[in-house]
């Protein structure tokens, strides 16, 4: 990413406290889809299963998911946001690190759980899913609508698209604006058979899904 996106980052977190937030609503109201954070290898050994939480942020996903038990990376552009999450006492993150994840997305079925919020860059889509292991879980959230910049929010249904080769468990998304008949028709057809429910936060559209075997 350029360096003013860097810096912007910088700037937003350089003030932002040391509290850890909350996670996202995705993964707090869907943490029933969370695998079993331990799971036994061929020589009868548990081993930690692995978890991202990618563009995190202040870490609030990561946090969640580290005392859920896994083993959890944190990923940010943001050096300033890192060691804020490094410095954290106790800490229980495996790794945080300063990563540019268009510019180096995960690596193929590197994690069991991949978490992101707020964040999209379409073209990073196809690598989150295959940075998903066999019946890895993906959690998203992101806005469809709320921001300045078009390019950064969801059209009608986007999420499926993004992620159709996954088996959708959930998905979310707020009813659209000025009573448009024609889009809530569109949603509704979308997503005949699945679990869906408008977001509590009405900018927000939500999925949870799994990649196959």
């Amino acid at each position: 990413m350029s360096e003013p996106v860097v810096s912007k980052w910088n700037a937003r977190y350089a003030h932002s406290g040391d509290s850890i937030p909350a996670p996202s609503e995705v993964l707090s109201r869907g943490a029933r889809w969370l695998p079993d954070a331990q799971v036994s290898s061929s020589d009868g050994v548990a081993r930690q299963r692995y978890a991202l939480d990618l563009a995190c942020g202040l870490g609030g996903n990561a946090h969640f998911l580290a005392k859920a038990g896994f083993s959890v990376c944190a990923w940010d552009i943001s050096d300033v946001v890192i060691e804020q999450i490094r410095a954290r006492k106790p800490n229980s993150i495996e790794s945080a690190s300063v990563r540019d994840v268009v510019a180096c997305p995960p690596e193929t079925r590197s994690f069991d759980v991949i978490v992101v919020s707020r964040f999209l860059d379409r073209a990073l889509c196809p690598f989150i899913v295959d940075a998903l292991k066999p019946d890895g879980i993906l959690f998203y959230q992101t806005f469809v609508r709320g921001l300045k910049n078009k390019n950064f929010m969801l059209e009608p249904n986007e999420l499926l698209t993004l992620f159709r080769p996954l088996h959708v468990l959930e998905y979310r998304e707020p009813e659209p604006e000025h009573g448009d008949a024609n889009k809530r028709g569109a949603i509704a057809r979308a997503v005949q058979g699945m679990v869906k429910h408008p977001v509590s936060a009405s900018s927000e559209a939500s999925l949870i899904a799994r990649r196959s075997s």
